[in-house]
């Protein structure tokens, strides 16, 4: 049943707008076969009649020649080099040309649905190889995004030309006029995708994964140092490099770069939780940590740090493409494939998973996985639903205390029927990996725990923790909490702002302190544009404009000038809109910046108060 949900999901997400790849390249196709034939038509009734009104013409050669013109089309005859057809072609004269045009656009849609098709089955063969093996999941990959890059960039220059063709040609056909705006606006769009993507496919997204943690070296935590690689000696794999300390809900290892602090840390990299290890027994930590260093034995993580910068060049490409407008059926095609290397990648993941758990189970034990994950899944739900229940409150905090509720209250969190909800389908969070649902993985390493067995797991008191082995481990957590919980207030109080009308001189103070009255100057003396959270207002204005009454608001260039126009709705003098000539500003992109922000400020509280109301 979930499988089925998914492929119906990923075709309707997926794979249905990928088609849209070949939606111009069968306009092109219909337009020029119906130009073509609208062509032959015309020049064949012209022709007959000069035949039908030939007078020096006995009936045997009219009906000959009438033979001739209806067999072979005057788009045959242009498109073809035969001495035979010559007195055919130089009659026909410079109509020839729009002849030819037809039949390159013709051939040229042709290409382009054979390239579409032929990275089709590119896309399908290494998106399939992918789920054989971990080597062929890399190699396909190499090898699809080295293919589909240039194929798509084809795409992308082809249906670009053939656009601006069909913007002259469509009108021109069938208005018998053309408008050189609409050329010109199609082969500015055509240009910008083009230029867009190759910049795209040469430049280098940067990779940079910043942790926030201190770093232990070996003299602040010798004893754990001496556990991990006591744990790496049984798997028999190098142990890592560095060892990191942190707040966030889990544990990892990884071989990319680190940037800690502002310094990169190379080579092996694990990642502690001291928030987890307080909850962990020694023996339960000691399992996640051997888990962890069973992806470096399984070289999950070399796999990971291979594939990682092929991936975010891949994402950047994609974010190109999604923003190039005329690029937009390219970027589906692309997603589609990156959405089948996904489904490999996350059931390659799973299964690194459930393997990094045998293997520590064999070096620890399956009750100690099994506990560790029910705790480390606790504490990830319980700590989630404190965070999001300070994040919906409508009023300031004077101090959210993040680490302290979650101390506080998980014991009662622990004694409720939410939490067996909770672990049911709790997925352990983590950097890299896929985790598959707590009851696949304790059946994986031959464990049941009942939902009784599970809240005496969660209540029991930590007897020992590998917390004891940190010299500073107290000034580690308040320092990183701190911040966290700083950035956390923060946020908060920006969402304030949004969710605000305000309606009290209290939520103004706090609306105006993220979103205080901007002026903006004009290039000339007297003209300038204000804007607060509730109104905007321009010098040619008579009364400002409240968001309240905006519905919609866009960009428009008239005159070789650009305008923001706006749709306002209610009665009086503004009804109907109002315009804000920003090439009149000094700083037009930082109004449109302004104005965005603020708008959607107000649209976010009325959203916010609709719910509210709702709720």
């Amino acid at each position: 049943m979930a499988s089925s949900r998914i492929s119906a999901g990923f075709v309707r997400s997926l794979v249905l707008p990928a088609l849209l790849l070949f939606a111009l390249p069968l306009l092109g196709l219909w337009f020029a076969g119906h130009a073509s034939d609208r062509f032959d038509a015309q020049v064949l009734e012209v022709i007959e009649k000069q035949i039908g009104r030939d007078t020096t013409l006995s009936e045997a050669d009219r009906q000959e020649a009438l033979a001739f013109y209806r067999e072979v089309p005057a788009s045959a005859a242009c498109q073809s080099d035969s001495e035979e057809l010559a007195s055919y072609r130089d009659g026909l004269g410079e109509a020839c040309s729009d002849a030819k045009q037809f039949g390159w656009a013709y051939l040229a849609s042709w290409v382009l649905l054979a390239l579409g098709l032929g990275s089709t089955a590119v896309a399908l063969l290494c998106g399939l190889a992918a789920f054989i093996s971990r080597p062929f999941q890399y190699g396909s990959f190499v090898v699809g995004w080295f293919v589909l890059r240039i194929t798509s960039a084809l795409q992308v220059l082809g249906q670009g030309a053939l656009l601006v063709w069909l913007s002259y040609w469509v009108t021109a056909l069938w208005a018998n006029r053309y408008y050189p705006k609409l050329i010109g606006i199609m082969a500015l769009l055509a240009a910008g995708a083009v230029f867009l993507v190759v910049v795209a496919i040469f430049s280098r997204p940067p990779m940079n994964f910043d942790v926030e943690a201190e770093e232990v070296p070996e003299a602040r935590a010798p004893e754990l140092w001496a556990c991990v690689r006591r744990l790496c000696a049984r798997l028999q794999t190098p142990p890592p490099d560095h060892i990191l300390a942190g707040i966030d809900t889990n544990f990892f290892v990884t071989e990319s770069d680190v940037r800690v602090d502002g310094r990169v840390l190379t080579g092996r990299t694990l990642f502690v939780s001291l928030s987890l290890l307080r909850l962990l027994e020694r023996s339960e930590a000691e399992a996640v940590l051997a888990h962890e260093m069973g992806h470096l034995l399984g070289g999950d993580t070399g796999h990971g740090k291979r594939l990682a910068p092929m991936l975010s060049h891949f994402g950047h490409y994609l974010e190109t493409l999604r923003d190039g407008g005329v690029t937009l059926p390219v970027f589906y095609f692309m997603a589609a494939y990156r959405g089948l290397f996904e489904l490999s990648l996350g059931r390659s993941r799973r299964a690194s998973e459930l393997a990094a758990d045998r293997l520590a189970a064999g070096v620890t034990s399956g009750q100690d996985i099994a506990r560790s994950l029910v705790k480390v899944g606790a504490y990830s739900s319980f700590r989630d639903r404190v965070e999001a229940k300070l994040f919906a409150q409508d009023e300031q905090h004077q101090s959210v205390a993040i680490s302290q509720r979650v101390a506080l209250g998980f014991s009662e969190y622990a004694q409720s029927e939410v939490v067996h909800d909770d672990l049911q389908g709790a997925v352990t969070p983590h950097p890299f990996d896929s985790h598959p649902p707590l009851g696949a993985r304790m059946e994986n390493v031959g464990v049941q725990l009942k939902p009784a067995d599970m809240a005496q797991v969660l209540l029991e008191p930590v007897q020992s923790s590998w917390v004891e082995a940190f010299e500073d481990a107290e000034a580690i957590e308040a320092r990183l909490w701190g911040a966290y919980e700083a950035r956390f207030s923060q946020a908060h109080d920006l969402a304030l702002a949004c969710r605000y009308g305000p309606s009290t001189d209290e939520e103004r103070q706090h609306v105006e302190k993220f979103f205080p009255a901007l002026v903006f100057e004009g290039k000339e003396a007297g003209y300038e544009v204000r804007m607060d959270y509730a109104q905007v207002s321009c010098s040619e204005w008579e009364e400002p404009v409240e968001f309240e009454r905006i519905s919609s608001a866009s960009t428009a260039d008239r005159m070789f000038k650009k305008y923001l126009d706006l749709k306002v709705t209610g009665e009086g003098r503004f009804k109907g809109g109002r315009s804000i000539c920003l090439s009149k500003l000094k700083e037009q992109d930082a109004v449109l910046e302004a104005f965005e922000r603020y708008l959607g400020r107000h649209r976010f509280m009325k959203a916010h108060r609709s719910d509210s109301q709702a709720a």
